[in-house]
């Protein structure tokens, strides 16, 4: 039985699944925002929120689980150098998904994931969606 069990889930297989977060992890930590789906950027926040919890620790044995989890040493360096510094007082909650209008040519819902630096402010993007008073 899977009560109280939430996961996300794509139409792929495990390992097509490993590959997308990986890549998924890789363009939001070069670009600090990516757009996607709202799926996928559900599916990725966990998964983003946990490395760089851990990432916050300098430690050898966490470096080689990063390794294990992106498998890019490049991607690994960035995240314990660059984004570590970043968020480093924050307790939690290092990754923000801003709602977006739907995609016109299938419909599907958007989204932007991004790295929590500071709070955030009133939306100039006129693609976030404002919520109807």
């Amino acid at each position: 039985m899977r009560h109280r069990v939430k996961k996300y889930k794509l139409k792929e297989g495990k390992d097509a699944k490993k590959m997308l977060l990986r890549k998924l992890m890789k363009a939001l930590l070069e670009n600090g925002e990516i757009e996607t789906t709202l799926a996928k950027a559900r599916m990725l926040r966990p998964f983003a929120d946990r490395l760089i919890d851990k990432a916050r620790s300098k430690d050898v044995s966490v470096r080689s689980y990063l390794m294990s989890r992106l498998g890019n040493k490049e991607v690994v360096e960035m995240l314990m150098d660059k984004v570590s510094k970043e968020v480093k007082d924050k307790a939690g909650g290092h990754v923000r998904i801003v709602k977006l209008l739907k995609r016109r040519v299938d419909g599907v819902e958007m989204a932007r994931i991004e790295i929590v630096k500071k709070p955030m402010k009133k939306a100039k993007d006129k693609k976030v969606l404002k919520d109807k008073d």
